[in-house]
């Protein structure tokens, strides 16, 4: 059975971070870009289950809110929010059906943006897009964008790392 490292877990979630911040402004389409971080934290929930989840949450939700232009902490409670919630249904689905995984990524990327911007709402009052606004113009895009991407890459990382199905993690 192959485990993946914690060190290896954080060297993904900075090269997700980093690419985020150069390379993926590059492949942006009609302003949305895929969020990398936000999917390494799913797929560590995902397959590794709820502690993993929370830890590369918390983990990459530092490490955005370091270099972002936001609320300290946002990022840091959104990702470790939503990697522990994918992580405590991943035993429940099929997880290594591409369908499967781009829907996960597609609800729980919706689920961490919403989840952001409803708490930028209660902490800022000078924001002046509404969440349907917001929903339609970024959220949707972003999601399916980053479902998108995700299919590779988890068949990727599932290749490298030997995981299946029937394996326990952590």
């Amino acid at each position: 059975m192959y485990k993946i490292a914690r060190i290896q877990i954080y060297l993904i979630l900075a090269t997700a971070l980093f690419l985020q911040g150069g390379a993926v402004n590059y492949v942006a389409i009609s302003g949305a870009k895929p969020d990398l971080p936000l999917m390494a934290v799913i797929f560590f929930g995902l397959f590794l289950g709820p502690a993993a989840g929370l830890e590369s949450g918390l983990a990459a939700g530092l490490l955005k809110d370091i270099f972002a232009l936001d609320f300290f902490w946002i990022n840091t409670i959104t990702l470790g929010l939503t990697g522990f919630v994918i992580g405590a249904i991943n035993t429940q689905f099929f997880k290594e059906s591409k369908r499967a995984d781009f829907i996960f990524v597609l609800i729980f990327t919706a689920f961490a943006m919403s989840l952001h911007y409803s708490i930028a709402v209660v902490l800022s009052d000078s924001i002046a897009l509404g969440f349907l606004e917001f929903f339609k113009s970024s959220i949707i895009p972003t999601a399916i964008y980053t479902g998108l991407v995700s299919i590779p890459v988890y068949s990727k990382l599932l290749d490298v790392y030997k995981l299946k199905e029937t394996e326990e993690y952590l």
